[in-house]
């Protein structure tokens, strides 16, 4: 691979491309490659890359044309702004697929300016205060530059929409890794002595700092979610552990259902105190108000507001205002029908699919019966991936079409829509066995087993009897523990244990199979040099081997995926459910889920290191839209875990109610008896209602006792962790300053001189005066 020739990156016209005259746009001249940063010797910000593949169009002349515009438009934005530098390079794409890399860096001067407007901003909109250093950290610098990139003009910003409008040739706006940073922050969270973090303290402990300085706000927060999350398992696996060794088997105890209620409670209490705690801390209390945050320039191009002139505080509230917000809204409620019927339609399938897995390849004795066991999985396989999508990219579109006015609330829009269905696909299938499977299994097994001995053959036999499963009418009771206790603790141990280490593997080892496994066909690498790749190479000798080395990296980091925070989070809430609402069934589980979250703080830091692009994100202050869904998780364990108690307590069953796994039933006995005399009448009387009514006025008790516990360790929390604390007091500090700002004017208006204004009809209180004492004498 042939080295490029070095560009003078201040004075030379952009090459290849438009005539796009040179000029000095940095306050640093740049010629010399960096030798402290070899990952970035050119000090390269920002990278573009634009395709200009012709395709299979037919006109190629009016394809060359547009790309050729395209590429010109980019390039007057980038000029026009001032500050910048620019080059460009071929991409390294294979055919059908060429780019062209605009590569973007920024003066000392074009930095200093976009620190000092943010700082501006700022205080012109009260938010707390805190150090605009110069120069900022990288991570500062690279969300400036992506701000003034990415933001409409009415915002100062150049309105570049990747993929959208003029902009449909821009692939995408990136960052490159800092791989001198990268390597420091995996070693130490990993042999570098910081075990700790995430088992014994948390990243506002010291550790947190060079985080923040490499890393965007949402990333920064994000870990400073997980740890926090994963220290507060801690003492929950040790009274977990307690009951599982103290209580007998698939027992069920109540007070381990209250420890979780009060555990998930407390800790969503916590985190809403600390996340406010950070907000003021990093200075982004307030940032994500119209007024302050980074506009979506597709909303203020639908506005028909992008050739306003720049400006700030009223010309953006102004631009949100005209957007209608009782309009979308309207279709924010619209979609809501939308998005239960795409659930309804995915529960309808899971439910067919747990039908056929618990029941139906229970009953099948017919040819092929050894294959039967894979098609529920098949199905899910093949169903279930194709549901998902569809519904994800019509998530998409209802987001785009509710129009909303900044990239953060339209992200967490498009997070309770995504995480809805995710939601469903997680904890449905633990649900049907817990309240379908279990309580009424031997009814539904009959059923099954009677409707399908009418399809009996010579190549199709159906179990004679339910009794074969371990659901028949007069199966024993030991029978039954094996089976539908076992049933959810087996769910639930391949939720925690078996599924996370398989995300493992996908999100670390996978990576690095098929990016071996590309450079290995594109013949780039041999296994024994993937061996010993672990060497690091001597550093460049010359601006040409430097610029060489630093295309690779670029052309790895371009064909990496971009980061979502969506996959992270939804991780941990979801394993948040498990560990609240499911883990009475097993009490070990929220040990497993410690020691995995342990070390999937370590592994996110070395995949957003080495198998993404480097995040890129704007401030924020909360994690809001996951923060509602804790709280609902919260508040469902409670329910969930009374009414398991309820449907599996050792004595005082109800008609119907299943017998607990620990009590043994005997054939002949009065509770056996009854089911089978219910048998022949309608199960619906007989049997569904008597237990679901009862079960329907423990959850609504539960949920009511919920409620208060939820009260009364809020306020809590916000008497011990908010009041007085720093960060308190920096907030009614900043309400002083307010206050005292307003008083200085108002002094300031009452020691004004005003000249007379008597005279004429304007006497005073002269007549007045005179009447009184008029009247006064009449007296």
């Amino acid at each position: 691979m042939s080295s490029y020739p070095s560009v003078d990156y201040t004075t030379s016209a952009t090459v290849p491309g438009p005539p796009v005259p040179g000029r000095g746009t940095s306050s640093r001249p740049t010629t010399a490659f960096d030798t402290i940063h070899p990952s970035n010797p050119f000090q390269v910000d920002l990278v573009i890359p634009i395709s200009i593949s012709l395709g299979d169009k037919k006109d190629r002349t009016t394809t060359q044309l547009e790309i050729r515009e395209s590429y010109e438009e980019l390039l007057r934005a980038l000029e026009r702004e001032g500050g910048l530098r620019i080059a460009s390079r071929p991409g390294r794409a294979g055919k059908g697929k060429e780019e062209v890399w605009v590569f973007v860096g920024a003066g000392d001067d074009k930095v200093s300016e976009l620190v000092e407007r943010e700082k501006l901003l700022d205080q012109s909109h009260h938010l707390p205060p805190h150090p605009h250093i110069f120069p900022p950290s990288p991570a500062t610098r690279i969300r400036l530059l992506y701000a003034l990139l990415t933001s409409p003009p009415i915002q100062h910003g150049l309105g570049i929409t990747p993929l959208q409008g003029k902009w449909s040739r821009v692939k995408s706006i990136m960052a490159l890794h800092d791989e001198e940073a990268d390597r420091a922050w995996v070693e130490r969270w990993t042999f570098g002595g910081d075990w700790q973090v995430g088992l014994l303290k948390g990243l506002s402990d010291g550790t947190g700092s060079g985080l923040g300085e490499h890393q965007p706000p949402p990333v920064h927060l994000y870990f400073d979610f997980l740890t926090t999350y994963t220290l507060s398992l801690l003492p929950l696996s040790l009274s977990s552990t307690l009951f599982y060794l103290l209580t007998p088997k698939d027992s069920y105890p109540p007070l381990y259902a209250v420890i979780l209620c009060f555990y998930s409670t407390i800790f969503v209490a916590v985190w809403r105190v600390k996340e406010r705690k950070l907000a003021v801390r990093w200075g982004t209390r307030g940032c994500e108000s119209v007024a302050v945050g980074r506009l979506r320039p597709e909303y203020v191009a639908n506005l028909t507001l992008e050739q306003q002139t720049p400006g700030r505080g009223e010309k953006t509230v102004d631009a949100i205002r005209a957007g209608d917000d009782l309009k979308r809204d309207a279709k924010i409620a619209l979609s809501i029908p939308v998005i239960a019927a795409c659930g309804l339609g995915l529960g309808l399938v899971l439910s067919g699919i747990f039908v056929i897995e618990a029941f139906v390849t229970q009953l099948y004795e017919g040819i092929g019966k050894e294959v039967v066991p894979l098609v529920p999985t098949a199905m899910f396989a093949l169903i279930v991936p194709q549901i998902v999508r569809g519904y994800n990219g019509l998530a998409k579109l209802l987001v785009k079409w509710e129009d909303h006015p900044t990239p953060v609330s339209a992200e967490k829009s498009l997070t309770r829509k995504t995480f809805a269905m995710n939601g469903i696909l997680a904890y449905l299938g633990l649900f049907l066995s817990a309240y379908v499977y279990a309580p009424f299994g031997q009814l539904i097994m009959t059923r099954i087993q009677q409707g399908m001995s009418g399809y009996q053959g010579e190549s199709v036999r159906i179990s004679g009897s339910a009794e074969k499963t371990g659901l028949g009418i007069s199966t024993s009771g030991e029978k039954q523990r094996g089976i539908k206790a076992g049933r959810l603790k087996g769910q639930l141990f391949a939720y925690v244990v078996t599924n996370q280490a398989i995300n493992a593997f996908l999100e670390l080892g996978l990576p690095f199979i098929k990016r071996f496994v590309t450079d290995w066909r594109a013949g780039k690498t041999t296994i024994k040099q993937a061996m010993s790749h672990a060497q690091d190479e001597p550093p460049p000798t010359t601006e040409g081997d430097a610029e060489k080395r630093f295309l690779d990296k670029v052309e790895r980091e371009v064909g990496l995926p971009e980061y979502s925070l969506f996959t992270d989070y939804a991780e941990m809430v979801t394993q948040f459910g498990y560990v609240t609402v499911w883990s009475i069934v097993w009490p070990l589980a929220p040990i497993f889920v410690l020691v995995n979250n342990y070390l999937e703080i370590r592994s996110d830091a070395l995949k957003i290191c080495k198998h993404v692009r480097r995040p890129i994100g704007d401030r924020v202050e909360s994690i809001e839209s996951w923060l509602e869904t804790l709280g609902i998780i919260s508040w469902l364990g409670a329910v969930t875990n009374a009414t398991l108690i309820y449907l599996f307590r050792p004595d005082g069953m109800l008609h119907g109610q299943t017998p607990n796994p620990n009590v043994p039933s005997t054939a002949g006995s009065a509770q056996l008896l009854h089911i089978i005399n219910a048998y022949d009448l309608s199960p619906t009387v007989e049997t569904i209602l008597p237990t679901l009514i009862p079960l329907v006025a423990v959850a609504l008790a539960a949920s009511q006792g919920f409620i208060v516990i939820r009260w009364i360790v809020e306020a809590v929390v916000e008497r011990v962790f908010w009041r007085g604390s720093v960060e308190e007091i920096e907030v009614q500090k900043m309400s002083a300053r307010h206050s005292d700002q307003t008083g200085v004017e108002l002094e300031k208006l009452k020691s004004r001189h005003h000249e007379s204004l008597t005279g004429g009809f304007w006497n005073g209180g002269e007549e007045g005066a005179r009447e009184i004492g008029r009247m006064g004498k009449v007296e």
